[in-house]
């Protein structure tokens, strides 16, 4: 993660004066320079489907309207199988 945004990104102080983001925000990021850590995210079909062995109800609906909001959806889920 750290590697990909340093390449897209790598004047900060630009960064921040076009999105309007703090740099310390930003320097967030920076917590994942050297991780091993490997993040990987399941289709959202593919989480109703599993979720759908324990729950009747099963849908995902949006976060909001900021940036990649799309990406983010929140799973709700209703009627717990018994």
């Amino acid at each position: 993660i750290f590697e990909q945004f340093e390449a897209i990104f790598p004047d900060r102080v630009e960064l921040s004066a076009r999105t309007g983001w703090d740099l310390p925000v930003i320097g967030t990021i920076d917590v994942y320079r050297n991780s091993s850590a490997i993040y990987s995210f399941a289709p959202a079909d593919a989480v109703i489907g599993e979720a759908h062995a324990f729950f009747d109800n099963v849908g995902v609906v949006p976060t909001g309207t900021y940036g990649l909001a799309e990406r983010c959806p929140l799973l709700v889920l209703r009627s717990p199988r018994r």
